[in-house]
């Protein structure tokens, strides 16, 4: 491992988290629950948060990369029953778990369930089924709009809200594998925008798998802050930056 790439300093550590993790699981070898949050304190940080989760980017990410949780917007959803919605969704099984919300109700003028949320028990690739004891208070009709956002699942990150950004990939995690992302404290090597130059103490946003300069965007996009000026050069790509995620934590 290069001397760049060590991230740790260890003095000690709390909670579920094991004191490696740089390494990943599959389904089949999953050692924490999904979700999970551990507290770990070392030398670079005397408060790092970590949470647990599951890649369904399609690819690996790489250490560093800047990650976010699957948050899937889906138009002309339908449904015949309180507890359940009929659409096209991403994948069987992938929104397990995660926040439902109907955005626009197709009837108009805020009409129920608008503006509604609930939880997703199970999901197929064309039907999300939801926790009974959560049902809405009418059945979706054809061309509600709906939000869903996984408490499990991540995907590269790219110009999200802060509340969608999960945080940093501790390790090179494969496609369908379990790992920890970093979403509290300093970071010590966040992959940064190649061609953006951020001065120490500036707010860092979300920008394709890495934190980039944040411009004129406004707080609701900050994910942290850069430690030292960072130079927009091309060899100069990972540095540290402070990530502020516990705020906006779901």
């Amino acid at each position: 491992m290069a001397a760049n790439d060590v991230l740790f300093s260890l003095k000690g550590v709390i909670g579920a988290l094991s004191t490696d993790i740089e390494t990943n699981d599959d389904d089949t070898r999953r050692r924490h629950a999904e979700g999970d949050i551990a507290w770990l304190r070392d030398g670079y940080s005397q408060l790092r948060l970590f949470t647990y989760r599951k890649n369904i980017s399609g690819s690996a990410f790489a250490a560093g990369d800047l990650v976010s949780r699957s948050r899937e917007v889906e138009t002309n959803q339908t449904g015949t029953a309180t507890t359940s919605s009929t659409g096209t969704w991403s994948g069987a099984d992938e929104h397990i778990g995660s926040v439902f919300i109907v955005h626009d109700d197709a009837g108009g003028a805020g009409g129920a369930p608008e503006g509604e949320a609930t939880l997703v028990r199970s999901n197929t690739a064309t039907v999300v089924t939801f926790e009974p004891n959560l049902p809405l208070s009418v059945a979706l009709a054809a061309n509600d709009d709906v939000t869903l956002i996984s408490p499990k699942c991540i995907d590269a990150a790219d110009g999200d809200f802060n509340f969608v950004v999960c945080g940093i990939s501790m390790s090179a995690i494969p496609d369908d594998d379990w790992g920890w992302i970093h979403f509290q404290g300093l970071h010590p090597r966040a992959q940064h925008k190649s061609t953006d130059a951020v001065t120490a103490g500036n707010p860092v946003v979300a920008d394709a798998a890495a934190v980039g300069a944040h411009g004129s965007d406004v707080a609701n996009l900050w994910v942290g802050y850069q430690v030292a000026t960072h130079g927009g050069d091309a060899l100069q790509i990972k540095s540290p930056v402070v990530l502020s995620l516990l705020p906006v934590f779901i």
